[in-house]
């Protein structure tokens, strides 16, 4: 059976879960690249990392492995980011032009993209894979051994405090930052980061977690979404310059992202207008071990 990325069932006491729940969602990539081989999905792949990364943030500053670990994890779901980039920018690029009444007017835009997937499906190293395969089976079996030093409980509830705290401050910098997409990125970094940690401790309390954890996901979606444009715009004002077709289509993009700019700052301030949810968790999951 697949284990969810959430507290487990058997209610452990924190440090054990999670190392529980690191292992397992490691282990599980590793399962994705032995089933599919070169067809793997980098997007579950890429996913499977970024959590462990998430949740390795709860344990900063009581394993000390923890801060290698996770550059290991950013490094190697980064080695698998442009073939995913250039395949998320085919779908953005469709999506957007599909509005337009004669999308194949853009079709010369739309082969640049088509060369560019093209072009790193080639240069794909074939054993990118295995070793990002066995990378994750070396974490995986380093988070089951993991021992902690000093009490997990008050390392785990301040460092979900930290990611919370360090989300609000990316939003207020993207609120002021204008069309610094950047500032978005980080934002969005840094609310995955909490989402990973919420979708964790939602069994806990799950009325109120379900929709906490829904209205940050479409936060993310949302920013994912500017992210995007803003990927295929640099892309495509790199490699087509000089094509009239980008002329026509830029001011499309440009309104997009600037919708979906709108849409996220709204949607952030609804998010962090509330408190820091760390102490309100913190004594619901008291509560629901004892029960």
């Amino acid at each position: 059976m697949t284990m969810k990325l959430a507290y487990p069932s058997n209610r452990p006491k924190l440090q054990p879960a999670l190392r529980q729940v690191l292992s397992a969602r490691a282990s599980m990539a590793c399962a994705e690249v032995a089933q599919h081989g070169s067809a793997a999905s980098l997007f579950m792949l890429r996913k499977r990392a970024k959590e462990c990364r998430g949740l390795l943030r709860l344990l900063r500053g009581g394993w000390d492995e923890a801060k290698d670990w996770n550059a290991q994890l950013r490094d190697a779901a980064a080695r698998l980011a442009p073939a995913r980039d250039a395949e998320v920018m085919l779908t953005t690029f469709d999506d957007l032009t599909a509005r337009r009444r004669a999308p194949a007017d853009f079709d010369s835009l739309r082969a640049a993209v088509l060369d560019e997937i093209e072009l790193w499906n080639s240069a794909s190293d074939p054993m990118a894979l295995q070793e990002f395969s066995g990378m994750m089976a070396d974490f995986a079996d380093a988070a089951q051994s993991a021992r902690l030093h000093g009490k997990t409980a008050p390392l785990v509830w301040g460092n979900l405090a930290r990611t919370w705290i360090k989300g609000q401050r990316a939003y207020c910098a993207a609120s002021m930052a204008g069309e610094d997409a950047t500032a978005f990125h980080t934002w969005r970094k840094r609310l995955k980061q909490h989402w990973y940690q919420a979708r964790f401790f939602k069994p806990i309390d799950r009325p109120a977690l379900r929709g906490h954890i829904a209205q940050v996901d479409r936060l993310a979606r949302t920013l994912g979404a500017h992210n995007d444009l803003d990927v295929l715009h640099i892309f495509l004002r790199a490699t087509c310059t000089n094509d009239p077709a980008l002329a026509r289509l830029e001011p499309d993009l440009i309104a997009a992202r600037a919708r979906f700019a709108r849409q996220a700052l709204h949607m952030g301030h609804a998010l962090y207008a509330q408190p820091n949810p760390t102490e309100g968790w913190a004594k619901a999951w008291q509560v629901w071990r004892k029960a």
